[in-house]
């Protein structure tokens, strides 16, 4: 069949176009002398995405540590045939997340308002200057006062996950599991009865409902790999493309617990100290003044998903790779359990809150892994400016000003793992962080929380329910390899936290330490 002669026009004058358009589009970075990774034609450097050989997330950190960026303060990409920014240079970042906030006040990343209301009203996502005064009112929960008031449920779920262990120590002295999700598990039981006031009872049945929908929020596909891309690269299509963060079902569900423990509440009158008591007192100030509604009871109810779901993922995930770690060191893992079983000895089985979140050892630990593996390995901002305020520019590094709507990434996990700021970057050492050596880091080098005015709000609930879930682990039980434990993590590609492909398997064997050592 012969193509005709307009046809074959047409095509041709398509392709010198696409070809002129790319030639212009991806000469951007060039254009304003930025250091600049190669794109590809219409798909920019979102190759690996495609590919599914990284995490993209992860992606933006393999940038940072490009042998031809090594110099550079800051690398320009393109996220399809978007311009954006990966900072590399601690000056810029701690520009960008303290020094001039205000311009960088919102992450990029969003949630459809329309189809995603627990998504989009969270105070992961809301955006200024709703972010601020929602988080002015939720703080109360995280002060030091509070988080004490509630450290005895803590340590209940503690002793339910040491008899959850000693429920599979059935022949033997010993198991072996999925780490990741026995510490899964403990973290929602946590939550659930700190945040929300009930009992989740996920260590006794590992399908109760709580643990059940939890799984379902962490489980990554194509769908939801697509879904999140499009959230924190493409905000702007996130209507369009209808993507949800909360599946339907999962929101119900919160929906359904929620509205059910607030109005419990309200008519016991009981007070807890938890984040209901806050969402309570919310709703009651908003009756008050008749504005009371559907968005408002949205806007109550995506505080305790992003509660929920950021507080069990995030702690589990550290509590894992923690054991993963140790279970490779047995030296520094007897170490941590002398310490742990020293002051439980002093304190007859119950360590203090003040005692528990100052074990040197222990605190050395989990702020090691947390460098090795932040569970979120970037952080995002959009450049948006008050009226009246000056855009942000790279002087004196570059003479570039940053436009408005700009993505600025910054590699967390890169810059935790750049040999500049630590010698060996790959070796778990927690001797890094021995009080004399943490005062000579540099503070932008080291942000699993993230810093300024936007880090995370639940970081010390965060911190205390890793260690009270590792004290409870090893106390009576130690943790080592076994032949399906993985060699070296792999990440998983299609995550957006960090996770092991194929979890991580460890071999548990109760030994009695602390009660041998009560004895003596």
């Amino acid at each position: 069949m012969m193509i005709s002669t307009d046809t074959i026009c047409l095509l041709a004058t398509f392709l010198v176009a696409l070809y002129i358009w790319c030639r212009y589009n991806y000469g951007y970075w060039k254009r304003h002398n930025i250091p600049f990774m190669t794109p590809l034609p219409l798909i920019g450097n979102t190759k690996v995405m495609f590919t599914l050989s990284n995490s993209f997330f992860l992606y933006l950190s393999d940038i940072y540590k490009d042998a031809k960026m090594s110099k550079a303060a800051a690398v320009g990409i393109y996220i399809l045939n978007k311009p954006a920014l990966i900072l590399r240079e601690p000056e810029l970042v701690k520009s960008v997340l303290i020094k001039e906030f205000s311009k960088f006040s919102n992450r990029y990343s969003a949630c459809d308002p329309h189809g995603d209301a627990l998504g989009s009203n969270n105070l992961f996502f809301i955006r200024n200057p709703q972010w601020k005064e929602l988080r002015t009112k939720i703080s109360p929960v995280f002060t030091t006062g509070k988080i004490k008031q509630m450290y005895p449920l803590m340590l209940e779920v503690g002793s339910q996950l040491e008899a959850h262990l000693a429920s599979h120590i059935k022949s033997g002295n010993s198991f072996v599991t999925e780490i990741k999700e026995i510490c899964a598990l403990f973290t929602t039981d946590l939550i659930a009865t700190i945040a929300f006031g009930v009992q989740a009872n996920s260590l006794k049945n590992p399908n109760a409902e709580f643990r059940r929908e939890g799984r379902k929020f962490m489980e990554f596909n194509l769908g939801r790999a697509f879904a999140f891309f499009i959230a924190f690269f493409y905000p702007n299509w996130v209507t369009k493309l209808k993507i949800k963060i909360f599946s339907p079902e999962l929101s119900s569900f919160l929906r359904r617990t929620i509205s059910h423990v607030i109005t419990e509440r309200e008519k016991s009158g009981l007070t807890r100290n938890d984040l209901i008591d806050v969402l309570v007192s919310l709703k009651k100030e908003s009756v008050e003044k008749q504005e009371y509604n559907q968005v408002t009871q949205d806007v109550l109810v995506a505080q305790a998903a992003v509660f929920l779901t950021a507080g069990f993922e995030t702690s589990s995930s550290t509590m894992a790779f923690t054991l993963f770690e140790l279970a490779k060191r047995l030296d520094l893992q007897e170490r941590l359990r002398n310490e742990i079983c020293e002051a439980l000895v002093a304190e007859n089985g119950k360590l203090s809150y003040e005692t528990i979140i100052n074990l040197p050892y222990l605190s050395m630990v989990v702020d090691e892994v947390l460098r090795l593996y932040p569970v979120l390995p970037f952080l995002d901002r959009e450049h948006q400016p008050k009226d009246g305020e000056s855009q942000f520019d790279l002087k004196p590094y570059y003479d570039y000003t940053v436009p408005n709507g700009m993505a600025v990434y910054i590699p967390i996990f890169g810059l935790q793992r750049d040999p500049k700021y630590w010698p060996n970057p790959n070796t778990f050492d927690p001797e890094r962080f021995r009080p004399e050596k943490k005062k000579l880091h540099e503070p932008m080098a080291y942000l699993p929380f993230g810093t300024g005015p936007h880090n995370c709000i639940g970081s010390r609930i965060g911190l205390l329910q890793t260690k009270i879930g590792l004290v409870h682990i090893l106390r009576n039980h130690y943790v080592e390899v076994c032949d399906k434990t993985p060699a070296q993590i792999n990440f998983d590609p299609l995550a957006i936290v960090l996770q092991n492909k194929g979890g991580i398997y460890l071999n548990v064997v109760s030994d009695g330490l602390y009660e041998q050592s009560a004895k003596k």
